[in-house]
């Protein structure tokens, strides 16, 4: 299972180890896996047909996530072998099996995969078909009268006859037509991948499962009870994972270290592994370097010498600001090009980076503000000023650096946000300072927020241990919003204010209404309060209501700044339109919709009856 923040690198490994896998059918080639290692790689943000099941049963589920697999196991093919979907007997001949028995083998295991994924297995029955129904009805009636007289004068007689006869006759008849649904499960899939590989000589099936954190909490847990059945499994597949550190829950049916293997991208992990903080600030500039020199040789024949003026500071800052996200580099470096570029030069200056460095951090820190009060509780500013406030502070007391800062373990929990939207970055966890022998942990601002506030940046240890430099008593204010027993707090729906109880008591009862605009309060749950969105949803929301009109924030330039595809951004965009959450309006200069933070919050909701093809429209002229 690899963690780690948005956009260190986890969909990268994920593809690097799946071109290995591709790279092993090539005879006599130097891999990383076995030989013939068959990948399949599944995305869980595109599987828009698994969130649609979080209604329905498990077994519905259970169906969705097969069919995923399968539609996975079939592009991979394909896609490996292109002439698979024109000659269908060739992936036998391409696997090659030392006999021609194992070849015939292969191609009917092959056939029963096609049978399955047209067919699948029955499950259910369902009594749902339409119903045709037949009522004949027969009726018959017929009535018979007769008389008769005669005799003698002396001896009249009469007789009169007379005779009914009714018949009535029904039938009935009733047709009830069956639909059988069919649908696949996990033993299907792993039965055939089983026969596939042995017959077919595959050595291991891998498969590869991203954005794990872009699903609900209960579609988590949900894949997480499909995922053990996989995890069981003695046919050779296995899995690997990625999800957004803190943002996962893999609830009771697997647990870490003995049913996945944890493997961290994130910052502290790296500063662990490298033993001393001094080693890991030379790997990030050794990486930083090594990752700029590698993307310029693969695109261009500049050197690294070439693009910068002066290489090694340049490396030094880019690493100080990328802190170990790649794409914070990559966003940093295309905005120092745009401004060199405006200027008709053909070298980045110090100046570009630091202009690219301010940019990548304003976005960062408006993707939180914009955030808080709708996607995150609003006090969550409140902590970033309070902190901001305490740094400066301490910068002004000696004029020297004020860069990093310590807490205790108890208030790590309210920094998670902050470490999420990059704005300040763990480093390392038991440290002590100078004075104190109680464990804390050590953060460090993001470097475009040392720039902008004039902080400096520390890196020798004896200034990181100052006394000075503990910020627990900044976050003592805000303890009782972390309490396993909060104070009831309620929330102005129009200014967005969060008031606790007491704060609202007027003699012996508490206010009803805002004192700011007079609307009546709600009740307000702070730990709710962010479980509604996931981190990726966070940051869109983030980055559009930082936004105004003037702006023209476009769903590209929100996919590149958060990282995540377009046709989230539109889709979600959407529906936190309808949701009078963001304001989207179609742009006739850009010929594209723009988003950009509502004027009010008090206008009417809009109709759900919305245009449905607005949102794969802004897609595909996004693209």
């Amino acid at each position: 299972m690899v963690v780690g923040r948005r956009g260190t690198g986890k969909t990268t490994l994920l593809y690097r180890a799946l071109i290995e896998c591709r790279r092993s059918w090539t005879p006599k080639q130097s891999v990383a896996c076995k030989p013939k290692t068959l990948g399949l790689y599944l995305d869980l943000s595109k599987c828009q047909t698994l969130v649609d099941t979080k209604s329905r049963d498990f077994s519905e589920f259970e169906h969705v996530f097969v069919s995923e697999m399968k539609d996975s196991l079939v592009e991979e093919l394909k896609r490996s072998w292109p002439e698979l979907g024109q000659r269908p007997g060739l992936l036998s001949r391409i696997f090659r099996p030392a006999q021609s028995q194992t070849s015939i083998s292969a191609r009917n295991e092959l056939k029963e995969l096609a049978d399955i994924i047209t067919k699948g297995v029955p499950r259910t029955v369902d009594p749902s078909g339409r119903v045709d129904q037949k009522l004949k009805t027969k009726e018959g009636e017929s009535v018979s009268f007769g008389g008769s007289v005669g005799g003698s004068p002396k001896s009249p007689n009469a007789s009169i006859s007379s005779g009914y006869k009714a018949a009535v006759s029904r039938e009935e008849e009733t047709n009830q037509s069956y639909q059988v649904n069919y649908r696949l499960a996990v033993t299907d899939i792993l039965r055939v991948l089983g026969r596939l590989r042995e017959a077919a000589g595959i050595n291991h099936i891998v498969l590869f499962i991203d954005e794990f954190s872009s699903l609900s909490v209960e579609l988590q847990r949900r894949f997480t009870t499909l995922l053990r059945k996989v995890l069981g499994n003695h046919e050779g597949l296995y899995i690997k994972l990625c999800a957004i550190t803190d943002y996962y829950s893999l609830g009771s049916s697997i647990i870490l270290q003995r049913d996945l293997f944890e493997l961290s991208l994130d910052l502290d992990a790296f500063v662990e592994r490298s033993k001393s903080l001094n080693s890991a600030m030379d790997g990030l500039r050794d990486m930083t370097r090594r990752i700029v020199a590698e993307r310029l040789s693969a695109f261009t024949s500049t050197t690294l010498e070439q693009l910068l003026e002066d290489a090694d500071e340049a490396c030094s800052r880019l690493s100080r600001a990328a802190m170990g996200v790649p794409r914070t580099l990559g966003i940093v470096l295309k905005q120092a090009w745009y401004r060199c570029n405006s200027a008709h030069r053909r070298r980045l200056q110090l100046a570009d980076i630091d202009y690219g460095i301010q940019y990548a951090s304003k976005a960062y820190l408006n993707q939180f503000i914009g955030a808080c009060g709708v996607a995150i509780p609003p006090f969550h500013e409140d902590i970033w000023n309070a902190l901001i406030e305490r740094a400066i502070q301490e910068r002004a007391k000696s004029n020297g650096e004020a860069s990093h800062f310590m807490v205790l373990p108890r208030n790590d929990p309210k920094l998670r946000f902050l470490n999420m939207f990059f704005l300040v970055h763990l480093l390392t966890k038991g440290r002590t300072t100078k004075k104190e022998k109680l464990s804390r942990s050590l953060y460090v601002f993001d470097y475009g927020v040392c720039l902008e506030n004039n902080l400096g940046f520390a890196e020798h240890k004896n200034v990181l241990r100052q006394q000075r430099f503990a910020y627990d008593a900044a976050l003592s204010a805000f303890n009782e919003y972390f309490a396993v027993t909060l104070e009831p707090m309620f929330i102005c729906p129009a200014c967005k204010t969060v008031f606790k109880k007491k704060d609202l008591m007027v003699g012996n009862e508490p206010l009803r209404f805002c004192p700011k605009d007079k609307t009546d309060l709600q009740a307000y749950d702070a730990s709710a309060a962010s479980s509604d969105y996931t981190e990726e949803e966070m940051k869109i929301i983030g980055a559009i209501r930082s936004s105004g009109p003037e702006d023209k924030l476009i769903a590209r330039r929100v996919a590149d700044d958060v990282g995540c595809y377009i046709q989230k951004v539109a889709k979600f965009g959407e529906k936190l339109d309808r949701q009078d959450l963001i304001s989207r309006q179609r742009d006739s200069e850009l010929a594209r919709h723009i988003y950009f933070k509502p004027e009010s919050t008090e206008e009417t909701p809009k109709s759900e009856a919305h245009d449905a093809g607005t949102e794969q429209e802004d897609a595909l002229d996004e693209e």
